[in-house]
């Protein structure tokens, strides 16, 4: 597959409601190929959410901007990046500040 440059100014994507998600946010989609191919997207979770244990069916990568959450134990601030392979489970989520 021959691939062209792509690019987004992500000020002009609108934000909506996360929607079929373990938890309450908001979702920017940048880039979705449909199917079991590429997605990203911006993910806000909302301060005082929970996220429930769950898995994803492709890898997920993460980076946190801004905020931060707990999960098993562990604080994650801002600059944690994460790299979940495909099928990992994903253990409860909590975020005071949001993330």
């Amino acid at each position: 597959m021959d691939r062209q440059l792509f690019g987004n100014r992500t000020a002009e994507v609108a934000w909506q409601e996360l929607i079929g998600s373990p938890g309450k946010g908001e979702v920017k989609v940048l880039l979705d190929e449909g199917g079991s191919n590429a997605r990203t997207s911006l993910v806000r979770i909302l301060p005082g959410s929970e996220i429930t244990p769950h898995a994803h069916q492709a890898p997920v990568q993460h980076y946190v901007v801004e905020g931060g959450y707990e999960s098993e134990g562990t604080i994650h601030a801002a600059g944690t990046y994460g790299l979940l392979p495909a099928h990992a489970n994903v253990a409860p989520i909590s975020t005071q500040s949001g993330f």
